[in-house]
């Protein structure tokens, strides 16, 4: 894990919102309601040609609607997937701190003096900065 990869998180957040809204999007967006002409003729003599409407949805603009949908779900996946990895590195780093840091900071999006108000109690955010950089200095 880099910090990079950190610092991403918040972002790949908004981009998973922004996908589920395209989502929403699609599947509430209207149907093509097409309509065409054909010629008929009676069931029973004289066969008379005549001209019948017809009505209904097309499938053309569904088809590429679905597309759309597949393509949008298989990208919130992979977002998913780089999210779940950040969580399970800072799920997993032994130093509690230097933990609720990168989750205030990375996680919840705070400014450093706010991180550094709720972890040290002082509103100077340069010693929870300075942590995360010795930390991944030395990872």
């Amino acid at each position: 894990m880099t910090l990079n990869q950190l610092e991403q998180y918040r972002d790949l957040s908004k981009e998973v919102k922004m996908l589920e809204q395209r989502i929403a999007d699609l599947e509430n967006s209207p149907k093509a309601f097409v309509s065409d002409s054909v010629i008929a003729s009676a069931q029973c003599i004289p066969y008379q040609p005549h001209t019948v409407t017809i009505q209904g949805y097309g499938n053309q603009q569904q088809d590429k609607i679905n597309a759309l949908r597949v393509k949008y779900i298989a990208r919130r996946q992979q977002l998913y997937k780089q999210m779940e990895e950040i969580e399970t590195f800072v799920d997993g780093l032994e130093d509690s701190r230097l933990r609720q840091i990168i989750e205030y900071r990375y996680v919840k999006g705070m400014p450093w003096n706010a991180v550094a108000k709720n972890v040290y109690g002082y509103p100077s955010g340069d010693a929870a900065r300075k942590a995360v950089t010795r930390f991944f200095e030395k990872f």
